[in-house]
């Protein structure tokens, strides 16, 4: 086990510190469909507070995906059901909510956290303002969620075991996608390396990230790559995916992951668009980007956000819908000669 040195403290990290001091029974939860990211910033974090002696519980939306499954605790985390939600958030007296800040990406937990308001920590790392109440701890320079809470427990003289120190990792190197991305700082490096020190299973983690596909994933992705759509200058790739072909080659959600980078990976496609049915009202929207190509602009004009080259969003309406509006408006503020912030000629 290992302690790491701090860089120099922000007066944010000492407020949160405060705040998870002083809990006793915390919760800790993240978005829909938990990506790695989030699982792995509140492993580490859970298994941290939990060296300290206190009753840490993760209460997520949805189940971990089969990918991120090498990551669970023990006790493990639990997956939304409206009884064991309903008692953890009566119980908690801090609610800490790790890689979002707006509440509608709470899923079915929304309307318990709505109604039994629970004192609320958020720690994430994207742009804009949260609209879930609590003391908001935000960095969107930083590359991931992972990076917020690894700077927190060094300020917080943290005990890094290998689980935490792979925890993190996990976190970091899934949204970077393996250190590609153009989030991916020196400082991101530096982190990743001191955690390799301090006992992360890189190795591990990286294959179970990038390099173990499900066969329903690749046939998933077949389809995909069958059906995907270049606009007129090649510049933006998209692809639409209703849930009956997740059904037919018996896909799970966490299945699609990788698809949009697919795209985006394309010679001379610089914004991928994956559109997928969540339900009869309910489309989910990934961008990909390269470069100085906003797709984090361009997804605020349907209620999103994210990262200049990694956004996304939630529209309540049909996918056939969405795709109608979405894919023209992405042809024109990309492909047609544009700005590449999103923008279009003349435009706002």
């Amino acid at each position: 086990m290992t302690r790491a040195a701090p860089t120099e403290a922000l007066p944010d990290y000492g407020r949160a510190i405060e705040l998870l001091g002083a809990a006793d029974r915390p919760v800790l939860t993240t978005h829909v469909q938990p990506d790695g990211d989030g699982i792995g910033s509140e492993v580490a974090l859970a298994l941290h507070l939990r060296a300290l002696g206190k009753k840490a519980e993760i209460l997520n939306p949805h189940p971990t995906a089969r990918r991120f499954g090498f990551l669970e605790p023990d006790p493990p985390i639990v997956a939304y059901d409206s009884a064991a939600a309903e008692r953890l958030l009566v119980e908690t007296d801090l609610l800490v909510v790790l890689d979002i800040a707006v509440p509608n990406r709470l899923g079915r937990l929304e309307e318990h956290v709505r109604r039994l308001s629970p004192p609320t920590l958020i720690i994430d790392h994207h742009a804009g303002p949260a609209t879930i109440r609590g003391f908001d701890l935000r960095d969107s320079e930083a590359a991931a969620t992972g990076v917020m809470v690894f700077e927190m427990l060094v300020r917080w003289g943290a005990t890094f075991t290998p689980e935490i120190a792979t925890a993190l990792y996990v976190a970091i190197a899934y949204d970077t996608g393996g250190f590609r991305y153009s989030n991916t700082r020196e400082r991101t490096h530096e982190i990743a390396a001191e955690l390799i020190r301090m006992g992360a299973r890189a190795t591990d983690a990286n294959r179970h990230l990038f390099e173990s596909f499900s066969l329903p994933r690749v046939r998933l992705l077949a389809r995909a790559l069958d059906r995907f759509r270049l606009s007129p200058r090649g510049r933006v790739a998209s692809v639409v995916l209703p849930l009956a072909d997740l059904e037919q080659v018996g896909a799970a959600p966490d299945d699609l992951d990788g698809i949009v980078e697919t795209l985006r990976a394309i010679e001379g496609v610089e914004v991928a668009i994956l559109l997928k049915e969540i339900g009869p009202e309910a489309t989910k929207v990934s961008l990909r980007s390269s470069g100085p190509y906003d797709v984090a602009g361009f997804a605020g004009r349907f209620g999103g956000g994210g990262h200049r080259n990694a956004a996304g969003a939630f529209i309540t309406s049909p996918l056939a819908d969405v795709a109608e509006r979405l894919i023209p408006q992405a042809h024109a503020a990309f492909d047609d000669g544009v700005r590449p912030d999103g923008g279009t000629k003349g435009g706002p």
